[in-house]
C-alpha cells in the first residue's frame, strides 16, 4: 500500500472508457483539479489468488465531508490501472474524480475482475465486496459508514445501479467479515448507463446488437443458455423496489453508444415505485464527454450530501 500526493504520479484509473469505444473520453477539465492524496492498491478481496483492489483518494483533510463515494473504474466492462508515465498529463485532467474530491468527497476507485476471464454477474459480486470493504473500514478513512454513495459512467454506471438496487444487509453467518457487512449504499449517481438489456432502444432491442456485435454476449455470460433470462437478470430496471436509495441520471440525448432511452426509461420505473429520481439530458450531449461537463458537478455534490442514511450493518 502506497501513499503517494496530487503532485505526484496520478492514478490512471481515473478514467473509464467507452462502453464500445474505450480510449476516448479524456478531457481538458482544468478547474476540477485540486490537492489531494491516494492510498493505492488497497486489497477489498480476492478472486482465483488474484488480489482485488481499490484505491483511497482524499481532498485536504480540512475539506473533507466525511461522505464516501465508490467510484468504479469500468470501460466496457473492463477494469484495469495503468501506470505509463507519458499519460500522466492526460489522466490528470480527467473529471470523475476531481469531481468528487473538489467537493469535499472521499472517492473509492473500485477495480472489478473483467471480461474475458470474467462475466458480469461475477463483476456485480466484486463491486458488492467493495461497498462492504469500505464501509467495514469508514473510521479508517474518516467517513461516515452510513453515507456511502456509488457512481461511475456507461458499464461502470450499470454496475453502480446493479449493486445499488441490489445491496443487502450483509450475511451475519459468514466466516468472513468482510460479508456480513452490508452492501446498501445511500445514494447512486449514474452517466449514460445501460439499464434495459433487453428492450436495448426499442422492444427487444438486444437482437439489434446481436447483429451488430456478434460474440458479445457470450464475452458478458461466457455461455448463453436462455438470453432473455440472462440479460434480464443484469438489467437494473427489473431490480427496482419501493425501499432502493435515491437516484441521479444524466444522460446526453445525442448518445450513440448507450441510448438516452435507457435513462429515461429507469426514471419512469422509479417515478412509479414512488422512488426520488432525477435525470439530467444534456441536449446534443454524446457518449462519455461533452464541452461543460465540469458544471454537472456542484449538482451532484448535493445529491450525494442530501442523501439520508438508511440502515446499515
Amino acid at each position: 500500500m502506497k501513499k503517494v500526493s496530487a503532485r505526484g504520479k496520478i492514478l490512471s484509473i481515473i478514467a473509464m472508457a467507452c462502453l464500445f469505444l474505450p480510449g476516448l473520453c479524456y478531457a481538458g477539465i482544468d478547474s476540477l483539479i485540486v490537492p489531494y492524496t491516494a492510498i493505492e492498491d488497497v486489497v477489498y478481496g480476492q478472486k482465483e489468488g488474484m488480489g482485488l483492489t481499490l484505491d483511497v483518494l482524499q481532498p485536504a483533510a480540512d475539506k473533507r465531508n466525511g461522505i464516501g463515494i465508490v467510484l468504479i473504474s469500468s470501460g466496457g466492462w473492463k477494469s484495469e490501472k495503468s501506470n505509463v508515465p507519458e499519460e500522466v498529463a492526460k489522466f490528470r485532467k480527467d473529471h470523475w474524480a476531481m469531481g468528487l474530491l473538489q467537493n469535499g468527497f472521499t472517492a473509492f476507485v473500485v477495480r472489478h475482475g473483467s471480461t474475458p476471464r470474467f462475466h458480469v454477474p461475477e463483476m456485480v459480486e466484486d463491486i458488492r465486496r467493495s461497498v462492504r470493504f469500505v464501509r467495514m473500514k469508514a473510521a479508517d478513512y474518516g467517513i461516515d459508514p452510513n453515507r456511502i454513495g456509488i457512481t461511475s459512467g456507461s458499464s461502470g454506471g450499470h454496475l453502480a445501479l446493479m449493486v445499488g438496487l441490489t445491496g443487502d444487509d450483509g450475511h451475519p453467518d459468514s466466516p468472513d467479515p468482510v460479508e456480513r457487512v452490508s452492501c446498501r449504499v445511500q445514494s447512486i449517481m449514474a452517466w449514460f448507463p445501460p439499464t434495459d438489456l433487453i428492450n436495448w432502444g426499442m422492444p427487444d432491442g438486444y437482437k439489434m446488437i446481436e447483429t451488430a456485435r456478434p460474440g458479445f454476449f457470450e464475452t458478458t455470460f461466457g455461455k448463453v443458455t436462455n438470453l432473455p433470462e440472462q440479460l434480464k437478470s443484469i438489467s437494473p430496471i427489473y431490480f427496482v423496489t419501493p425501499d432502493d436509495p435515491p437516484l441521479f441520471l444524466i444522460h446526453g440525448d445525442a448518445d450513440k453508444t448507450v441510448p438516452v432511452q435507457q435513462s429515461e426509461i429507469l426514471k419512469a420505473k422509479y417515478e412509479e415505485a414512488g422512488l426520488k429520481v432525477k435525470l439530467i439530458v444534456h441536449p446534443g450531449g454524446p457518449h462519455t464527454y461533452w464541452d461543460g461537463i465540469e458544471n454537472e458537478y456542484p449538482g451532484i455534490a448535493e445529491w450525494f450530501k442530501a442523501a439520508g442514511a438508511k440502515k446499515s450493518n
